[in-house]
Protein backbone atom coordinates (compact mmCIF):
# COMPACT_ATOMS: atom_id res chain seq x y z
CA UNK A 1 0.00 0.00 0.00
CA UNK A 2 1.36 3.42 -0.94
CA UNK A 3 2.03 6.13 1.62
CA UNK A 4 -0.83 8.18 0.18
CA UNK A 5 -3.25 5.26 0.50
CA UNK A 6 -2.20 4.66 4.10
CA UNK A 7 -2.75 8.31 4.99
CA UNK A 8 -6.15 8.21 3.31
CA UNK A 9 -7.16 5.10 5.28
CA UNK A 10 -6.01 6.63 8.57
CA UNK A 11 -7.94 9.80 7.78
CA UNK A 12 -11.12 7.83 7.07
CA UNK A 13 -10.79 5.95 10.37
CA UNK A 14 -10.23 9.16 12.34
CA UNK A 15 -13.17 10.96 10.71
CA UNK A 16 -15.44 7.94 11.30
CA UNK A 17 -14.45 7.84 14.95
CA UNK A 18 -15.20 11.55 15.37
CA UNK A 19 -18.62 11.20 13.72
CA UNK A 20 -19.49 8.20 15.89
CA UNK A 21 -18.43 10.06 19.02
CA UNK A 22 -20.52 13.11 18.16
CA UNK A 23 -23.55 10.95 17.30
CA UNK A 24 -23.37 8.99 20.53
CA UNK A 25 -22.94 12.18 22.52
CA UNK A 26 -26.00 13.72 20.83
CA UNK A 27 -28.11 10.64 21.45
CA UNK A 28 -27.01 10.54 25.06
CA UNK A 29 -27.76 14.22 25.46
CA UNK A 30 -31.19 13.82 23.92
CA UNK A 31 -32.07 10.98 26.23
CA UNK A 32 -30.79 12.84 29.26
CA UNK A 33 -32.71 15.91 28.15
CA UNK A 34 -35.89 13.88 27.86
CA UNK A 35 -35.35 12.53 31.36
CA UNK A 36 -34.71 15.98 32.75
CA UNK A 37 -37.77 17.42 31.03
CA UNK A 38 -39.99 14.61 32.26
CA UNK A 39 -38.63 14.86 35.79
CA UNK A 40 -39.23 18.59 35.67
CA UNK A 41 -42.81 17.90 34.61
CA UNK A 42 -43.21 15.54 37.55
CA UNK A 43 -41.78 18.07 39.98
CA UNK A 44 -43.86 20.98 38.75
CA UNK A 45 -47.07 19.06 38.20
CA UNK A 46 -48.37 19.46 41.75
CA UNK A 47 -48.08 23.23 41.79
CA UNK A 48 -49.36 23.69 38.25
CA UNK A 49 -52.44 21.55 38.90
CA UNK A 50 -53.35 22.94 42.31
CA UNK A 51 -56.22 25.01 40.95
CA UNK A 52 -57.48 22.55 38.39
CA UNK A 53 -59.19 19.19 38.24
CA UNK A 54 -57.55 18.55 34.88
CA UNK A 55 -55.22 15.52 34.91
CA UNK A 56 -51.59 16.07 34.14
CA UNK A 57 -50.43 15.65 30.53
CA UNK A 58 -49.14 12.34 29.23
CA UNK A 59 -45.38 12.23 29.56
CA UNK A 60 -45.03 9.25 27.24
CA UNK A 61 -47.41 8.37 24.45
CA UNK A 62 -46.98 4.69 25.30
CA UNK A 63 -48.62 5.06 28.69
CA UNK A 64 -52.25 5.35 29.67
CA UNK A 65 -53.32 7.78 32.36
CA UNK A 66 -55.52 6.03 34.89
CA UNK A 67 -55.56 8.44 37.78
CA UNK A 68 -56.47 12.06 38.24
CA UNK A 69 -55.38 15.25 39.91
CA UNK A 70 -54.22 14.13 43.32
CA UNK A 71 -53.22 10.57 42.57
CA UNK A 72 -52.26 9.84 38.97
CA UNK A 73 -51.38 6.30 37.99
CA UNK A 74 -49.72 5.22 34.77
CA UNK A 75 -49.97 1.79 33.20
CA UNK A 76 -48.00 0.53 30.23
CA UNK A 77 -50.37 -0.97 27.60
CA UNK A 78 -50.05 -4.71 27.21
CA UNK A 79 -48.51 -5.52 23.81
CA UNK A 80 -47.22 -8.89 22.76
CA UNK A 81 -46.15 -11.17 25.60
CA UNK A 82 -46.94 -9.78 29.03
CA UNK A 83 -43.87 -9.06 31.13
CA UNK A 84 -44.26 -8.93 34.88
CA UNK A 85 -42.73 -5.84 36.45
CA UNK A 86 -42.65 -4.26 39.87
CA UNK A 87 -45.24 -1.71 38.80
CA UNK A 88 -47.71 -4.03 37.10
CA UNK A 89 -48.39 -7.44 38.64
CA UNK A 90 -51.00 -10.05 38.07
CA UNK A 91 -53.14 -11.08 40.98
CA UNK A 92 -56.40 -12.79 41.94
CA UNK A 93 -59.58 -11.15 40.78
CA UNK A 94 -63.20 -11.38 41.70
CA UNK A 95 -64.84 -14.51 40.37
CA UNK A 96 -68.23 -13.43 39.09
CA UNK A 97 -70.60 -16.08 37.82
CA UNK A 98 -72.47 -13.76 35.48
CA UNK A 99 -70.84 -14.32 32.14
CA UNK A 100 -67.16 -14.92 31.52
CA UNK A 101 -65.88 -12.14 33.76
CA UNK A 102 -63.85 -12.55 36.90
CA UNK A 103 -60.61 -14.43 36.53
CA UNK A 104 -60.43 -15.00 32.79
CA UNK A 105 -57.63 -13.15 31.00
CA UNK A 106 -59.38 -12.29 27.75
CA UNK A 107 -59.83 -8.66 26.73
CA UNK A 108 -63.28 -7.26 27.38
CA UNK A 109 -63.85 -6.33 23.77
CA UNK A 110 -67.45 -6.00 22.70
CA UNK A 111 -68.77 -8.02 19.74
CA UNK A 112 -68.36 -6.51 16.29
CA UNK A 113 -71.30 -4.13 16.18
CA UNK A 114 -72.19 -1.46 13.65
CA UNK A 115 -70.88 1.71 15.26
CA UNK A 116 -72.37 5.16 14.98
CA UNK A 117 -70.37 8.35 15.33
CA UNK A 118 -71.08 10.17 18.57
CA UNK A 119 -70.97 13.94 18.35
CA UNK A 120 -70.55 16.42 21.18
CA UNK A 121 -74.13 17.52 20.61
CA UNK A 122 -75.29 13.91 20.95
CA UNK A 123 -73.65 13.71 24.36
CA UNK A 124 -75.04 17.04 25.52
CA UNK A 125 -78.57 16.12 24.48
CA UNK A 126 -78.20 12.69 26.06
CA UNK A 127 -77.20 14.15 29.42
CA UNK A 128 -80.05 16.69 29.43
CA UNK A 129 -82.56 13.96 28.64
CA UNK A 130 -81.03 11.74 31.30
CA UNK A 131 -81.55 14.37 34.00
CA UNK A 132 -85.23 14.59 33.04
CA UNK A 133 -85.52 10.82 33.57
CA UNK A 134 -83.84 10.79 37.01
CA UNK A 135 -86.92 9.71 38.95
CA UNK A 136 -84.81 8.70 41.96
CA UNK A 137 -83.26 12.14 42.23
CA UNK A 138 -82.96 13.10 45.90
CA UNK A 139 -82.10 16.79 45.65
CA UNK A 140 -85.31 17.82 47.41
CA UNK A 141 -84.08 15.96 50.49
CA UNK A 142 -80.63 17.55 50.53
CA UNK A 143 -79.55 20.84 52.12
CA UNK A 144 -76.26 22.27 50.81
CA UNK A 145 -74.45 24.61 53.20
CA UNK A 146 -71.81 26.21 50.94
CA UNK A 147 -70.51 28.80 53.41
CA UNK A 148 -67.38 30.60 52.14
CA UNK A 149 -65.31 30.23 49.01
CA UNK A 150 -61.75 28.97 49.24
CA UNK A 151 -58.84 27.96 47.02
CA UNK A 152 -56.89 24.77 46.58
CA UNK A 153 -53.85 26.40 48.18
CA UNK A 154 -55.59 27.65 51.29
CA UNK A 155 -54.74 26.06 54.63
CA UNK A 156 -57.70 27.68 56.38
CA UNK A 157 -61.07 26.12 57.09
CA UNK A 158 -63.51 28.52 55.46
CA UNK A 159 -66.51 26.31 56.28
CA UNK A 160 -66.79 25.36 59.95
CA UNK A 161 -70.15 23.64 59.42
CA UNK A 162 -70.83 20.42 57.48
CA UNK A 163 -71.48 20.74 53.75
CA UNK A 164 -74.48 18.40 53.54
CA UNK A 165 -77.58 17.54 55.48
CA UNK A 166 -79.82 14.76 54.13
CA UNK A 167 -83.38 14.03 55.23
CA UNK A 168 -84.01 10.40 56.13
CA UNK A 169 -86.57 10.07 53.30
CA UNK A 170 -83.70 10.02 50.81
CA UNK A 171 -82.38 6.78 52.27
CA UNK A 172 -85.64 5.02 51.40
CA UNK A 173 -85.11 5.55 47.66
CA UNK A 174 -84.44 2.08 46.27
CA UNK A 175 -81.14 2.73 44.49
CA UNK A 176 -79.78 4.86 47.34
CA UNK A 177 -80.73 2.18 49.87
CA UNK A 178 -78.85 -0.45 47.82
CA UNK A 179 -75.88 1.86 47.34
CA UNK A 180 -75.49 2.47 51.07
CA UNK A 181 -75.25 -1.27 51.71
CA UNK A 182 -71.94 -1.29 49.83
CA UNK A 183 -70.29 1.39 51.95
CA UNK A 184 -68.83 -1.09 54.44
CA UNK A 185 -67.60 -3.57 51.82
CA UNK A 186 -64.24 -1.97 51.12
CA UNK A 187 -60.93 -1.25 52.82
CA UNK A 188 -60.01 2.39 52.31
CA UNK A 189 -56.29 1.68 51.85
CA UNK A 190 -55.88 0.77 48.18
CA UNK A 191 -52.65 -1.19 48.79
CA UNK A 192 -54.39 -3.74 51.03
CA UNK A 193 -55.94 -6.88 49.53
CA UNK A 194 -59.74 -6.88 49.56
CA UNK A 195 -61.50 -10.02 50.81
CA UNK A 196 -64.61 -10.54 48.72
CA UNK A 197 -67.55 -12.37 50.31
CA UNK A 198 -70.69 -13.93 48.89
CA UNK A 199 -72.78 -11.34 50.72
CA UNK A 200 -70.83 -8.48 49.15
CA UNK A 201 -71.28 -10.03 45.73
CA UNK A 202 -75.02 -10.30 46.36
CA UNK A 203 -75.17 -6.66 47.44
CA UNK A 204 -73.48 -5.62 44.19
CA UNK A 205 -75.96 -7.71 42.21
CA UNK A 206 -78.86 -6.17 44.14
CA UNK A 207 -77.66 -2.68 43.26
CA UNK A 208 -77.28 -3.59 39.59
CA UNK A 209 -80.71 -5.23 39.53
CA UNK A 210 -82.33 -2.07 40.88
CA UNK A 211 -80.52 0.52 38.79
CA UNK A 212 -80.75 -1.33 35.47
CA UNK A 213 -84.55 -1.25 35.79
CA UNK A 214 -84.69 2.53 36.21
CA UNK A 215 -85.65 4.90 33.36
CA UNK A 216 -82.15 6.41 33.58
CA UNK A 217 -80.34 3.15 32.89
CA UNK A 218 -82.86 1.94 30.33
CA UNK A 219 -82.38 5.16 28.38
CA UNK A 220 -78.59 4.81 28.73
CA UNK A 221 -78.69 1.23 27.46
CA UNK A 222 -80.70 2.23 24.39
CA UNK A 223 -78.32 5.12 23.70
CA UNK A 224 -75.29 2.81 23.86
CA UNK A 225 -77.02 0.24 21.65
CA UNK A 226 -77.80 2.96 19.13
CA UNK A 227 -74.15 4.04 19.16
CA UNK A 228 -72.92 0.48 18.66
CA UNK A 229 -71.21 0.07 22.04
CA UNK A 230 -73.28 -2.83 23.36
CA UNK A 231 -75.53 -5.47 21.86
CA UNK A 232 -79.28 -5.85 22.37
CA UNK A 233 -79.04 -8.78 24.78
CA UNK A 234 -80.53 -7.38 28.03
CA UNK A 235 -78.01 -9.36 30.07
CA UNK A 236 -75.03 -7.81 28.31
CA UNK A 237 -75.54 -4.31 29.69
CA UNK A 238 -75.59 -5.55 33.26
CA UNK A 239 -72.50 -7.68 32.62
CA UNK A 240 -70.66 -4.67 31.19
CA UNK A 241 -71.55 -2.58 34.25
CA UNK A 242 -70.44 -5.36 36.57
CA UNK A 243 -67.11 -5.73 34.83
CA UNK A 244 -66.01 -2.15 34.39
CA UNK A 245 -67.22 -1.00 37.82
CA UNK A 246 -66.67 -3.92 40.19
CA UNK A 247 -63.73 -5.91 38.85
CA UNK A 248 -60.91 -5.49 41.33
CA UNK A 249 -57.35 -4.55 40.38
CA UNK A 250 -54.05 -3.42 41.87
CA UNK A 251 -52.98 0.20 41.76
CA UNK A 252 -49.35 -0.82 42.26
CA UNK A 253 -47.61 -3.05 44.77
CA UNK A 254 -49.43 -6.18 43.63
CA UNK A 255 -52.28 -5.78 46.14
CA UNK A 256 -55.76 -6.28 44.70
CA UNK A 257 -57.40 -3.46 46.59
CA UNK A 258 -59.14 -1.12 44.17
CA UNK A 259 -62.02 -0.85 41.72
CA UNK A 260 -63.71 1.88 39.78
CA UNK A 261 -66.72 1.73 42.07
CA UNK A 262 -64.72 2.01 45.29
CA UNK A 263 -62.57 4.81 43.88
CA UNK A 264 -65.45 6.99 42.66
CA UNK A 265 -68.44 6.21 44.87
CA UNK A 266 -66.37 5.77 48.04
CA UNK A 267 -62.74 6.79 48.56
CA UNK A 268 -59.22 5.43 48.75
CA UNK A 269 -55.98 6.32 50.50
CA UNK A 270 -52.60 5.53 49.02
CA UNK A 271 -49.21 6.89 50.03
CA UNK A 272 -50.92 9.45 52.27
CA UNK A 273 -52.97 10.82 49.38
CA UNK A 274 -56.73 10.87 48.89
CA UNK A 275 -58.01 9.13 45.78
CA UNK A 276 -61.52 9.41 44.42
CA UNK A 277 -64.42 10.35 46.69
CA UNK A 278 -66.71 11.81 44.06
CA UNK A 279 -70.07 10.89 45.58
CA UNK A 280 -72.27 13.02 47.82
CA UNK A 281 -73.81 10.12 49.74
CA UNK A 282 -70.44 8.83 50.86
CA UNK A 283 -69.15 12.33 51.63
CA UNK A 284 -72.15 13.07 53.87
CA UNK A 285 -71.72 9.74 55.67
CA UNK A 286 -68.05 10.49 56.30
CA UNK A 287 -68.91 13.99 57.52
CA UNK A 288 -71.25 12.43 60.08
CA UNK A 289 -68.42 10.13 61.18
CA UNK A 290 -66.03 13.11 61.47
CA UNK A 291 -63.84 11.55 58.79
CA UNK A 292 -64.46 14.18 56.08
CA UNK A 293 -64.06 17.91 56.64
CA UNK A 294 -65.42 20.38 54.10
CA UNK A 295 -63.13 23.45 53.88
CA UNK A 296 -65.00 25.59 51.34
CA UNK A 297 -65.87 25.62 47.66
CA UNK A 298 -64.37 26.98 44.45
CA UNK A 299 -67.32 26.68 42.05
CA UNK A 300 -70.91 25.46 41.95
CA UNK A 301 -73.14 24.59 38.98
CA UNK A 302 -76.84 24.79 39.78
CA UNK A 303 -79.03 21.98 38.40
CA UNK A 304 -82.26 23.65 39.48
CA UNK A 305 -84.46 21.34 41.52
CA UNK A 306 -82.25 18.37 40.50
CA UNK A 307 -79.20 19.26 42.61
CA UNK A 308 -75.79 20.69 41.85
CA UNK A 309 -72.21 20.03 40.79
CA UNK A 310 -69.58 21.22 43.25
CA UNK A 311 -65.84 21.83 43.04
CA UNK A 312 -64.45 22.05 46.56
CA UNK A 313 -61.56 21.64 49.01
CA UNK A 314 -61.71 19.07 51.81
CA UNK A 315 -59.81 16.66 54.00
CA UNK A 316 -60.52 12.96 54.35
CA UNK A 317 -59.28 11.12 57.43
CA UNK A 318 -56.91 13.97 58.10
CA UNK A 319 -55.43 13.98 54.58
CA UNK A 320 -55.85 17.08 52.45
CA UNK A 321 -57.44 16.95 49.01
CA UNK A 322 -57.02 20.42 47.47
CA UNK A 323 -59.48 19.85 44.62
CA UNK A 324 -62.46 17.54 44.57
CA UNK A 325 -65.67 17.46 42.57
CA UNK A 326 -68.99 15.66 42.77
CA UNK A 327 -72.66 15.74 41.88
CA UNK A 328 -75.03 16.48 44.75
CA UNK A 329 -78.59 15.17 44.96
CA UNK A 330 -78.51 13.04 41.82
CA UNK A 331 -79.28 9.33 41.98
CA UNK A 332 -76.60 6.61 41.97
CA UNK A 333 -77.84 5.36 38.60
CA UNK A 334 -77.67 8.84 37.09
CA UNK A 335 -74.03 9.28 38.06
CA UNK A 336 -73.09 5.76 37.03
CA UNK A 337 -74.89 6.23 33.70
CA UNK A 338 -72.98 9.42 32.86
CA UNK A 339 -69.62 7.96 33.87
CA UNK A 340 -70.30 4.70 32.02
CA UNK A 341 -71.34 6.50 28.84
CA UNK A 342 -68.28 8.74 28.88
CA UNK A 343 -66.03 5.76 29.62
CA UNK A 344 -67.41 3.70 26.73
CA UNK A 345 -67.61 6.57 24.24
CA UNK A 346 -64.91 9.06 25.30
CA UNK A 347 -62.47 7.25 27.59
CA UNK A 348 -59.30 9.26 28.30
CA UNK A 349 -60.76 12.18 26.35
CA UNK A 350 -62.96 15.16 27.09
CA UNK A 351 -66.63 14.14 27.37
CA UNK A 352 -68.73 17.31 26.93
CA UNK A 353 -72.12 17.26 28.62
CA UNK A 354 -74.91 19.66 29.53
CA UNK A 355 -77.25 19.73 32.53
CA UNK A 356 -79.92 22.36 33.15
CA UNK A 357 -78.39 24.35 30.30
CA UNK A 358 -74.93 24.41 31.91
CA UNK A 359 -72.08 22.92 29.91
CA UNK A 360 -69.35 20.97 31.68
CA UNK A 361 -67.19 17.93 31.04
CA UNK A 362 -66.63 14.52 32.54
CA UNK A 363 -63.25 12.88 32.50
CA UNK A 364 -63.29 9.09 32.55
CA UNK A 365 -59.97 7.25 32.63
CA UNK A 366 -59.02 3.71 31.70
CA UNK A 367 -57.23 1.28 33.98
CA UNK A 368 -55.80 -1.59 31.94
CA UNK A 369 -55.57 -4.74 34.00
CA UNK A 370 -55.18 -8.36 32.92
CA UNK A 371 -56.15 -7.51 29.35
CA UNK A 372 -59.27 -5.62 30.38
CA UNK A 373 -60.16 -1.96 30.17
CA UNK A 374 -61.69 -0.98 33.49
CA UNK A 375 -62.69 2.34 35.00
CA UNK A 376 -59.76 3.94 36.79
CA UNK A 377 -61.44 7.22 37.68
CA UNK A 378 -64.27 9.46 36.55
CA UNK A 379 -65.46 12.83 37.79
CA UNK A 380 -67.20 16.03 36.67
CA UNK A 381 -65.04 19.03 35.83
CA UNK A 382 -66.52 22.52 36.08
Amino acid sequence: MSLTSQRTSYLIVIVSAIIASVYCRDVSYMKQSDIQNNWSNLQTWGSSQKNSTTPWPSLHSGYTHTGYVNNPTWVRPTTGQHVMTSWQRQGPNRNFNAGSYGSNHQPNTRPNLPSSDVTDDDLKQFSENLLDKDVNNAAKYVTINLQSKTTSRSDRDEAPLPLLSIDKEAFSIASIEKMLQLHNNYIVESNVNEHYTAQEKQEENNLLDVITNTPVMQYTRNFLIDKGKIGRDPKEFKDVLREIWFNMYARGGGRIGSSGFEHIFLAELKNHQVSGLHNWLYFEAEEKNNQANYLGYMKKVDLGDKGAILKFHFTFRGVDKPVGSMFIGTSPEFEMALYTTCFLLRADKICPLSLNGHRFIIRAFTYRYRGKKLIGSAFPEI
